[in-house]
């Protein structure tokens, strides 16, 4: 299965794992320009009536003991966070458990983990990312965090997209938490939309990227395709929320919608795409004429390069959202805290460690600076200012390794600002969770003898759906 898709329109992600040229020194003002960056932030959020505390490590201070056991399967940068933790408390000892992406399936995961918590053997804190929580919450095997949040003076509601927190409760209360997320934006093709003289919408669903495409092929006589690494599958995580509800434990996949959903995406996308292009780095000439749009996932700091080049063939982003205009996310990392566990106070301690805000580094060449980057802020933090942080220092950092000549003219360092107070509305506007992979595992047998052996019709699809889906709420 696969777990989700980068599509991204930089070069930079080629030199991720080198370090910074000596150049780098020649663009790099952290220390005194990030401060003072810093600083305005928290004056323009107190103005604003938003605050933005600093850092939560005094938690540091605490004199901890106690042993923890972590279970994981897609978070390789836990090893990072332990590390630090145990740096900071030499009388915690945290043991990694279970096997990771690779060394068994993710179902063999999620069943293997929801025996061990339903016998109350579980490890004390669990990844969960991809796994259907609420299904799960009812049994009483994970903890609510709310009411660590609430009782710890350290921990400030505040300072975190607390919308994602409120998309994932479950009548009201909240059994795992989103470190850190994603979600889709789109580009389109500004050759092909000028011809038509054709505006972007505030937001886009599938249905209106088809119906554009339509009318651009209709009145250009170009054939562009829809959009680069494009399946039948791409807009499952988005739609299909829409047709079941767990906390009642139904489905609604006989309705009419979603039967014309089944149809269209079938008719209008290939089964196999032969290339990604928006993989190709500043060269975005495929969005001339051969595609309509392109995919755009913000997945942390280095997007903000997304914003500098200067690309001449794309229009300004838009949200992706569902036909009924949720804005979705999806988590990617997410951890509970088994009910289970003998040391529950210690398990939060540590998860308020992994999301709490970061120390931003002052020298680039730094084993710490390079940490920073690529261990601390893969995707996007759930924390307000580790995502604008890191943002401000990817610029810095990633800046000797870019295109130069392909940068916008003008004041870069007021672009960086437009583009983080962009991307930090679209976080704050994120409203539901993508459909998670555990359901995209157990409804995606019956999708593949739809779309790619063409052994049944929409509606006999969406009534083994219905009855598939059924039987997995109520299990």
């Amino acid at each position: 299965m696969k777990r989700y898709q980068l599509v991204l329109l930089y070069p930079i992600l080629f030199a991720l794992l080198s370090g910074c040229g000596a150049d780098a020194d020649a663009y790099l003002q952290v220390s005194g320009e990030m401060a003072r960056q810093n600083s305005e932030l928290s004056a323009a959020s107190a103005d604003s009536g938003e605050t933005v505390s600093g850092s939560a490590a005094s938690s540091s201070e605490k004199e901890l003991q106690g042993s923890l056991t972590v279970k994981t399967y897609w978070d390789e940068q836990i090893d990072v966070y332990i590390e630090d933790f145990i740096a900071l408390h030499p009388g915690v000892s945290i043991e990694r458990a279970g096997g990771g992406e690779g060394m068994l399936s993710f179902d063999s995961y999620i069943t293997q983990t929801s025996v061990e918590l339903m016998s109350g053997n579980s490890a004390d804190i669990i990844e969960t990312d991809g796994m259907c929580v609420p299904r799960l919450a009812g049994s009483g095997i994970f903890c609510d965090l709310y009411p660590f949040m609430d009782s710890d003076p350290d921990f400030h509601r505040e300072d975190y997209y607390t919308n994602l927190f409120e998309s994932k409760e479950c009548e009201g209360k909240l059994y795992s938490l989103p470190c850190a997320f994603s979600y889709n934006m789109l580009y389109a093709s500004k050759p092909l939309l000028e011809k038509t003289g054709l505006g972007l919408p505030q937001t886009l669903n599938y249905k209106q990227m088809m119906d554009i495409h339509q009318i651009v092929t209709e009145k250009t006589g170009e054939a562009p395709k829809l959009m680069p690494g494009l399946t039948p599958y791409t807009f499952f995580y988005y739609e299909f929320p829409e047709y079941y509800d767990v906390a009642a434990a139904s489905a609604s996949f006989l309705s009419p919608k979603f039967i014309e959903y089944l149809r269209l995406t079938k008719q209008n996308i290939p089964v196999l795409e032969e290339s990604d292009l928006t993989r190709v780095g500043t060269d975005d000439s495929f969005l001339n004429k051969d595609y309509l749009f392109c995919n755009f996932d913000v997945t942390g700091g280095v997007d903000i390069f997304n914003f500098l080049y200067d690309f001449q063939n794309i229009q300004e982003p838009v949200p992706m959202v569902s036909t009924s205009g949720k804005a979705y996310f999806r988590t990617m990392r997410d951890y509970s805290i088994a009910a289970s566990s003998s040391n529950q106070q210690l398990a939060w301690e540590f998860l308020k460690f992994y999301v709490s805000e970061k120390e931003i580094p002052t020298d680039i060449h730094s084993d710490y600076a390079e940490k920073y980057a690529k261990k601390y802020n893969v995707f996007v933090p759930v924390n307000k200012k580790n995502f604008i942080n890191s943002c401000r220092f990817a610029y810095q950092y990633y800046l000797p390794m870019a295109e130069k000549e392909s940068l916008k003219a003008g004041d870069l360092n007021a672009a960086v600002e437009e583009a983080i107070e962009r991307m930090h509305g679209w976080n704050q506007q994120r409203n539901h969770e993508e459909a998670e992979g555990e359901i995209y595992g157990a409804l995606s047998g019956d999708l593949s003898l739809y779309y790619e052996q063409n052994l049944l019709t929409a509606e006999e699809t969406a009534g083994k759906l219905q009855n598939r889906m059924t039987i997995f709420l109520k299990e």
